[in-house]
């Protein structure tokens, strides 16, 4: 399985106390990350931490938040996905021109 950078990584901005719960937070997190955090077993969630050097507040929150029981995460990755829907055609596109 490739690994995939942390949210604290990923989003460096992200205040681990404020769970990621709109924009482009909420859209990595629910769409890529959890999905890859639940394909990990116990033992490799915990090498995954280790080796991203997980903070010892980010390894409480993940425990806390993320692998909780009765949280419907095809419910959370089908919001966030429908914010990404929302804001690619409203994205600033840019038009690099280098070669002119």
């Amino acid at each position: 399985m490739e690994d995939l950078p942390p949210p604290w990584i990923a989003l460096p901005d992200l205040d681990p106390q404020e769970p990621a719960t709109h924009g482009l937070a909420e859209a990595y997190v629910s769409l890529n990350w959890l999905p890859f955090w639940e394909a990990l077993s116990t033992d490799e969630r915990a090498a995954y931490l280790d080796r991203w050097n997980a903070s010892p507040e980010w390894r409480r929150v993940i425990a806390e938040r993320y692998q909780g029981e009765g949280i419907d995460w095809a419910d959370e990755a089908r919001v966030a996905a429908e914010w990404r829907a929302s804001h690619v055609d409203t994205a600033p596109r840019r038009k690099w021109r280098f070669w002119r």
